[in-house]
């Protein structure tokens, strides 16, 4: 078809009154932007451009899905067409926000600030969603949206942005093995999860740990050691107290995991706290939570990986976790004990004693 017919059959769509004449111009003007691509020049892809966007601004919103389908996988198809089907409802919107190539940067960033989070996760669905677009999502994106951008694999994520995410999840266990399952998420902060993750997903952490190259190992733990510093809360009255009396036994020699059995047993719970996060190499607040959700996986693994004996690892945890049937759950405990591996777990330890590391230098700042 010459250049002057194709001008010839948009100048009849876009003066046709009747809205079925309408429609079957809509899409035969469609038919003709594809068959043409080879040969259709820039000034007539805009003239297709200002026509089909007049039509389709007068068509119900079934027409609309369908044009979004024929056009939203073309790397030429009309900009400002495909912006006002972005923009429109996310059924019409949904597959060009998902496959569009014509749609910027810029474009996308916008549509995640001003449109609905049904929108957002149809962006978050993209072959690839850049760092900036990422970021945008994170931000304001609910945690639906969220999941699904940490579930695809071609998305990119800035450090910052990867930090957000991560605190998100540890809240959130409907983010975790999102997070846990990326592949470029930094291996320190992949470790802060440790402790909040199913044993499911500390299995993959702790897999990912024992393959980690040593120079990947001590670059995150240089960053571990300035976000733990960054973080570092003030203590309570109670905690110092608390503190102190740790660090006298410390001094003294008695600092022991006998010790730890008798500040259980006399209720000195925030001695305890802090004697065990010590004996351990531990952070507190992670100890204490360990602790208060009665975790006995976790507590295992810090125990195993300080080298504690069997015995007095039992002894914890039937005192903190345990129930009635005390016999079977020391045997139960014991082979939890065993069962977990020495190298894994302390190379795990390393990140929570540069935490541990880290908070008291800021403490005692």
């Amino acid at each position: 078809m010459k250049s002057g017919e194709r001008f010839a059959k948009l100048a009849v769509l876009a003066r046709e009154p009747s809205s079925d004449k309408r429609r079957e111009l809509l899409r035969e003007a469609t038919d003709l932007f594809f068959e043409t691509a080879d040969v259709r020049t820039s000034r007539e892809t805009a003239l297709f451009d200002d026509v089909l966007r007049s039509v389709a601004k007068e068509m119900q919103e079934n027409v609309l899905v369908e044009l979004a389908e024929r056009f939203a996988d073309s790397p030429d198809a009309p900009i400002q067409l495909m912006h006002d089907l972005a923009f429109n409802t996310i059924n019409v919107a949904a597959p060009v926000l998902r496959r569009s190539p014509v749609l910027t940067e810029d474009a996308l960033v916008r549509l995640v600030s001003e449109q609905s989070q049904d929108h957002i996760r149809a962006i978050a669905q993209r072959d690839t969603v850049s760092e900036r677009v990422s970021d945008a999502i994170v931000q304001v994106g609910d945690d639906e949206a969220l999941n699904v951008l940490l579930q695809n694999a071609g998305a990119r994520f800035e450090r910052a942005s990867m930090e957000h995410a991560v605190e998100r999840a540890r809240s959130n266990k409907k983010l975790q093995a999102g997070v846990v399952n990326r592949q470029d998420v930094p291996l320190d902060l992949l470790n802060e999860l440790f402790f909040v993750v199913e044993q499911r997903l500390r299995r993959a952490i702790l897999q990912r740990n024992a393959a980690v190259d040593p120079k990947e190992l001590d670059a995150a733990l240089s960053k571990a050691r300035v976000r733990t510093q960054e973080r570092a809360a003030a203590m309570t009255e109670d905690q110092r107290v608390a503190q102190r009396l740790i660090e006298a036994k410390k001094k003294s020699g008695e600092l022991t995991p006998s010790l730890l059995v008798a500040l259980y047993r006399d209720k000195q719970h925030s001695a305890f706290i802090f004697g065990l996060a010590d004996v351990v190499g531990l952070d507190v607040e992670t100890t204490r939570s360990i602790i208060v959700r009665r975790d006995m996986e976790a507590l295992a693994l810090v125990c195993r990986a300080s080298n504690m004996e069997r015995p007095l690892f039992v002894t914890l945890a039937v005192l903190c976790c345990g129930g009635k049937e005390v016999i079977s759950q020391a045997e139960q405990f014991g082979r939890l004990y065993t069962a977990v591996p020495v190298e894994a777990a302390q190379r795990t330890m390393r990140f929570f004693r540069v935490r541990k590391s880290a908070g008291d230098t800021a403490q005692a700042a």
